[in-house]
């Protein structure tokens, strides 16, 4: 195998990544995975050569990265809110509008010790994120999918989080009649008009069920805000990521559906608004 230096795969991987208008940064996040080092370490090793079981992976990854696949799935993990979480095409990437959404239930919850339900866990990301944040509290994760199920449940053991169950369910169907301090979800809330302009990236590798929603993308909110408070407690809080044209249309179906709860709505670090909080209005 031809032996390369660290500057010199960057290079040809660049220039390979450029001439197929494919981002040339994931090659040195590929890279940077591969090898274990950080940016500034892989600058400060750019004469060395590259290890032979380190270039042979860039090289798969590379192939990959061309045909539009994420490098988070080549690698088969993903960072959320500073932990890895294994992901594969069964579940989406976490994104980081979904880690201000957990962030903002901790902060909201100094000292919880409640019952949380995560609707559409996917990977298990919220879940298990907000499992070891509040290990004394029973968390239940549904999702509709066997396949990601068995991703969020991996990622669970991963982290030792006894305190997370899973249960498959299409949201509400087969969850007993019960009753949680917080419900929170990222539903699928892209309309399937959208599609056709969606990066390839994620049109062929990242799932439809987890990505696509009727009527515009806001079938779920319509569905879980008409049953949500039949499983939240008197005080319990329902929480919910939206996409950032969303928000005038989401909160119209919270009003229909929930007229008794107030909803706050909250921007991500883009100025966009990309998440709510709803609970009961006090009398």
């Amino acid at each position: 195998m031809e032996r390369l230096s660290y500057s010199n795969a960057l290079d040809r991987a660049f220039l390979l990544l450029k001439e197929k208008n494919k981002f040339p940064e994931d090659a040195e996040y590929l890279m940077e995975e591969l090898s274990g080092f950080n940016y500034t370490q892989l600058q400060l090793h750019r004469n060395d050569p590259v290890p032979g079981r380190v270039l042979h992976r860039f090289r798969d990854g590379l192939i990959r990265l061309s045909n539009d696949e994420p490098v988070q799935y080549i690698l088969g993990h993903a960072y959320f809110m500073g932990r890895d979480f294994t992901v594969n095409s069964d579940v989406l990437i976490p994104r980081q509008e979904t880690e201000e959404m957990v962030q903002k239930i901790i902060d909201d919850h100094p000292n919880m010790q409640e019952a949380i339900l995560d609707v559409g866990t996917g990977s298990g990301a919220i879940a298990v994120s907000l499992g070891i944040n509040f290990s004394k509290d029973e968390i239940l994760a549904s999702d509709i999918s066997e396949g990601a199920l068995k991703v969020a449940q991996l990622n669970a053991d991963n982290y030792q989080t006894n305190n997370v169950y899973f249960q498959q369910s299409d949201i509400f169907d087969d969850i007993k009649p019960q009753r949680f301090n917080i419900i929170v979800s990222n539903p699928p809330y892209i309309a399937y008009s959208e599609k056709d302009v969606m990066d390839e990236s994620v049109k062929k590798f990242e799932p439809d069920l987890a990505l696509y929603g009727k009527n515009d993308g806001l079938d779920f909110y319509e569905r879980i805000s008409k049953s949500a408070a039949n499983y939240l407690y008197e005080d319990g809080i329902l929480y919910m990521e939206f996409g950032y044209r969303q928000k005038n249309e989401v909160q119209q179906i919270f009003n229909k559906n929930m007229p008794e709860y107030a909803v706050e709505f909250y921007k991500d670090i883009s100025g966009n608004y990309r998440y709510l909080k709803a609970f009961r209005k006090k009398v």
